[in-house]
């Protein structure tokens, strides 16, 4: 918990009586410390740091609710006020925590009281499910199945599990089973077309969407996975249309703002802001856009995340940059950035694909000589993405697959690998063949700097990717059996980046197949 005054304008008899409560707070005295927060809104109801401080106390005395109010009380007067906010989140985690914790325990006492009924071992799965705790999830699902062979619900849930774990046959198993108990069964049919877009057949895939649809025409969920399968096979008209389905799941928020959405019509002046809703690479991939957006005669705001606002600051009709999560200014409409090619009404003809459209902005990056001097190309490396990219272990791989790439001579390389992953390098002994530039990529801006030094980017399905294709560097990209939907299928090339090269999989979790062919490649470039 966070227990520091964040007001530092508040009157002076404010503050002093603030840091006495703090020191009575910190000194385990709550009561006192209560009653003096208390005493401060009595004369001042609205001091943010009195109503964040009081939910403090609240969540110390186990009062979660209470607290989490009060925590959004003060967020509602203050956005920005970080301490409400981290604590918030912890109170939120904690009493999820307590609520999963107290219906565990209940249903395990019914599950032993009523050894014959399915239902609380599915609804007890269905608790680990939530939590990610797969293997657990599938062994009360085991349960409730040998009570209930039967239960279509049951074999839906079980085939999702196994999809999780990687094992799309089997899952499709049970889906199947459920849908011959239950031929109509909207959630049904769409884990069967899910199971059968991870396995890239997408023909099977949309057949199943459209029995969804059928049924019910405005299921977001259906609608949305039938607009990444438009996508990836290059109908972006109708998937671009089609993906404004994605604010009406749970996948993706809904945009937090009262203004209107803009539809592509003049703007005559008027200010519009432009939403980073998704990923660093989303971002990079649709920034293309906000020129156009600029020439319907608006000022435009860009809200992005922070390691992209130096390196976006110098993109064409962006008028003022905004840390994403922070206080807005003022704005008429607004626009999130995968919205753009809908509004700009994008087909696989018509993608600006205008390159360089980013420039370094950070002129003092110098890249570090090559180890060897006689090397003749400066090649960078990325093999893995980030974390909160539900997929980001099928789309990665390991330092180590890279082994034939490396063994290329006359050949520099250097690793642009931010976070865990790099530590990879020592750990396989390669500092001396793969130059570390982590330390010096502070942000998009340097890594754009360094990329700009190299002759070519070698990653996997990264943010790196569209920020080599955006600078207009040649970039090799290393694609998993089914990618994501913007590298379509079958392509060797991109219609998005005009200097990028892909490299696929032709079989799942392949990765030796395709460094075979990088390393080709690169020893032809060599040649050439």
């Amino acid at each position: 918990m966070h227990l520091s005054p964040q007001n530092p304008t508040s009157p002076p008899e404010v503050m002093a009586l603030l840091n006495a409560a703090i020191a009575q707070h910190q000194a385990g005295q709550l009561a006192q410390a209560e009653q003096v927060y208390r005493q401060i809104l009595h004369q001042y109801p609205q001091n943010v740091d009195a109503i964040a401080l009081l939910g403090v106390v609240a969540c110390q005395h186990n009062r979660l609710d209470e607290g989490i109010a009060l925590y959004r009380q003060a967020l509602a007067l203050r956005p920005d006020h970080r301490q409400a906010r981290e604590n918030l989140n912890m109170a939120l985690f904690k009493h999820g925590r307590q609520l999963i914790d107290e219906a565990t325990k209940t249903l395990n006492l019914i599950a032993n009281m009523q050894p014959g009924n399915p239902q609380p071992q599915i609804l007890l799965g269905s608790l680990y499910h939530e939590q990610g705790l797969l293997d657990q999830a599938l062994s009360h699902f085991q349960v409730a199945l040998d009570i209930a062979p039967t239960n279509a619900d049951l074999l839906n849930r079980i085939g999702a599990v196994l999809q999780q774990q990687g094992k799309g046959e089997l899952a499709v198993h049970f889906h199947e089973r459920s849908l011959a108990l239950q031929p109509q069964n909207v959630d049904t049919l769409i884990s069967l077309a899910k199971a059968m877009m991870d396995q890239g057949k997408q023909a099977v895939a949309l057949n199943y969407l459209k029995r969804a649809l059928a049924l019910q025409p405005n299921h977001a969920i259906a609608r949305y996975n039938r607009a990444l399968l438009l996508l990836q096979q290059g109908q972006f008209q109708e998937g671009f249309g089609e993906y404004e389905w994605r604010f009406k799941t749970n996948e993706f928020p809904p945009c937090p703002f009262t203004q209107p959405l803009w539809d592509g019509s003049p703007l005559q002046g008027k200010t519009l802001l432009l939403h980073a809703e998704q990923g660093l690479g989303d971002t990079l991939q649709f920034i293309r856009y906000a020129p156009l957006v600029a020439q319907r005669g608006g000022r435009v705001i860009l809200t992005c995340h922070r390691p992209l606002m130096r390196l976006l600051s110098g993109v064409p009709g962006i008028d003022q940059i905004t840390p994403l999560g922070t206080p807005l200014p003022e704005f008429q409409v607004y626009a999130p950035l995968l919205s753009l090619p809908k509004i700009f009404g994008t087909t696989l003809d018509t993608v600006p694909i205008e390159v360089p459209y980013l420039r370094p902005t950070s002129p003092d990056f110098t890249l570090p000589r090559p180890f060897h001097p006689q090397a003749k190309l400066k090649v960078g490396l990325v093999w893995s993405g980030g974390n909160l990219y539900k997929r980001n272990q099928v789309r990665s791989c390991a330092l180590a697959d890279y082994g034939p790439v490396l063994a290329v001579p006359q050949v520099a390389f250097y690793s642009l690998q931010k976070g865990i992953p790099q530590a990879e390098i020592v750990a396989l002994g390669w500092q001396h063949q793969l130059q570390d530039l982590s330390p010096q990529l502070r942000d998009m801006a340097d890594t754009a700097a360094a990329i700009a030094q190299l002759d070519l980017v070698i990653t996997v399905d990264t943010s790196v990717a569209h920020l080599a294709g955006a600078l207009g560097k040649p970039v090799w990209v290393l694609l998993t059996q089914v990618p994501d939907w913007r590298w379509m299928s079958d392509r060797a090339d991109s219609p998005w980046y005009p200097t990028m090269r892909l490299f696929r999989q032709s079989v799942e979790n392949d990765w030796a197949t395709v460094m075979q062919a990088v390393a080709i490649a690169l020893q032809q470039r060599l040649q050439a």
